[in-house]
């Protein structure tokens, strides 16, 4: 009982939250218990400064974001990656890059005549020192 106690009084120091585990429900089941698991993230590779780049992972805020929406972009590479661009129609922008393979950024999502097609193609496009490129497409929609 006393460690019990020293280990709550230290839970608390620490800033943890600490709720008592009530008693085992009888109509509790399993499966309503059990939270999905995240996704896991790729890790970045390591590829010599010569080799062909490779794009790894690709996160969107939103495939169809609304106008006044910021649209958040990550993009995980090869670590020979120097630049990932993205490009939606006429638009163009380089993502900043925030570690080894870890580039990303956002931008707010404009209003278009109604007029204009809402539907676009976005390009993802990452570069090493020596120019070689891959590129990857996805369909996006602004709404």
């Amino acid at each position: 009982m006393r460690a019990a106690l020293v280990a709550v009084a230290w839970l608390a120091l620490a800033g943890a939250t600490v709720t008592p585990s009530p008693g085992p429900s009888p109509n509790a089941s399993p499966a309503a218990a059990a939270a999905p698991a995240p996704l896991a993230t790729p890790t970045t590779l390591m590829l010599t400064p010569d080799a062909a780049p490779q794009i790894l992972y690709v996160h969107l805020s939103s495939s169809s974001p609304h106008a006044g929406d910021t649209l958040n972009i990550v993009v995980l590479t090869s670590s020979n990656v120097a630049s990932v661009e993205i490009r939606i129609a006429s638009f163009s922008a380089n993502l900043p890059k925030t570690d080894v393979g870890h580039f990303e950024g956002g931008n707010p999502v404009p209003k278009l005549p109604f007029f204009m097609s809402h539907n676009f193609t976005l390009d993802v496009i990452a570069r090493n020192t020596a120019g070689a490129s891959v590129d990857q497409s996805f369909p996006f929609q602004i709404r």
